[in-house]
């Protein structure tokens, strides 16, 4: 195996320093990406969900308490198209720079771990914002869909953790995703999405939150379960989604 890696300008550098480069420069791209994203998609949520029963109330309609993530944990879905868009845009130059298709998936999985806990707050944050909204109007609020409710310690942290996961999982699959449209074009890609999207519906059925957990909406009856079925669920998914994310670009083919 090589211990030195020749730049496009010639020059040579360690291996292993060029790769923790290459990761640097796509995390960094992947990590401004879904934090500005998800910056304004939640804010542009925030106040959807906060105005929505005010507004209802003020003009004499009752709210029925529907929360911030009734429509599938939608901020996940940022994660996703970011993933997609990043690495669509951004695969060519990486790998002409120097980069490998290891370094970019490396790259997005570190995003993924720091903007996943920033989006994850947030979404805890707009859980008890809501619910103090729904309170201060007097009227009934049905409660995230999350395994643990947000009533204790354990929740808010059960849910911040898996919630992160779930980030994670969902930009590495956004990554497979780009890499199938690369590789086998816009028809059989297409097809290709389905497979690549079980890492998702893991992350979604472990958490008990997002579009494909609707059906289980209610989360799990016993807490130690709870954790156990959210954290490891979840951790699994997004390892999974890595590996997903690896194989797929492996064999992406480049043309001029």
């Amino acid at each position: 195996m090589p211990t030195t890696t020749t730049m496009p300008d010639g020059t040579t550098t360690p291996a292993r320093a060029h790769h923790a480069a290459a990761t640097r420069a796509a995390r960094r791209r992947y990590l401004r990406a879904v934090l500005v994203a998800g910056g304004w998609f939640w804010a542009c949520w925030a106040l959807l969900v906060i105005s929505l029963p005010l507004v209802v109330d003020r003009y004499g309609g009752e709210a029925d308490g529907l929360t911030y993530d009734a429509a599938g944990g939608p901020v996940r879905w940022v994660g996703f198209a970011v993933g997609v868009i990043v690495t669509a845009s951004t695969l060519t130059v990486h790998v002409a720079a120097g980069g490998t298709r290891r370094s970019l998936v490396e790259g997005g999985l570190r995003a993924a771990a720091v903007a996943g806990p920033v989006l994850a707050v947030l979404g805890v944050l707009l859980t008890l914002a809501e619910r103090a909204t729904y309170a201060r109007l007097g009227r009934p609020w049905q409660g995230p869909a999350a395994s643990l409710g947000v009533d204790s310690a354990t929740g808010i942290v059960v849910q911040v953790v898996g919630e992160s996961l779930v980030v994670v999982a969902y930009l590495l699959v956004g990554v497979a995703v780009a890499a199938g449209y690369r590789r086998l074009g816009a028809w059989r890609g297409t097809l290709l999405v389905v497979p690549l999207l079980v890492p998702c519906v893991l992350a979604d059925v472990a958490t008990r939150t997002g579009l494909f957990a609707l059906p289980l909406r209610g989360g799990y009856d016993d807490v130690a379960l709870g954790v156990v079925g959210t954290v490891g669920g979840a951790l699994v998914a997004a390892a999974l989604a890595a590996v997903v994310a690896t194989r797929t670009l492996r064999p992406v083919p480049f043309r001029p």
